[in-house]
């Protein structure tokens, strides 16, 4: 006889889940489509500055805004890359060269 109740209880709270589990379904998608539409009037196509934030044009190719100190920051980043670059290819080499000069016989 209990189990008979259990039964029932276990299948009442399913159908409950179920009904919202749909809603919750029901609920998201008209969220989403209303929000995040891509031709929503409230968001314009933009793209914003890597350094700043600053929002730009979205036919910019590059994400930088005019700014003379974004510009400045780029700059400096890439001149570190390059000498990162070129100390990281001098410590292969000479973490290297003692081996292969023992292995072709010079040393």
């Amino acid at each position: 006889m209990n189990t008979k109740r259990l039964k029932e209880a276990v299948k009442k709270s399913a159908e409950s889940m179920g009904k919202i589990n749909e809603n919750v379904k029901e609920y998201a998608k008209s969220t989403a489509k209303s929000t995040f539409k891509s031709g929503n009037k409230n968001f314009k196509d933009h793209k914003h500055c890597k350094i700043c934030g600053k929002t730009i044009s979205p036919t910019r190719d590059d994400l930088l805004c005019n700014s003379q100190d974004c510009i400045d920051t780029v700059e400096k980043d890439l001149k570190v890359k390059k000498q990162l670059r070129l100390w990281m290819i001098i410590l292969v080499i000479a973490l290297l060269s003692p081996q292969l000069l023992t292995l072709s016989g010079i040393l």
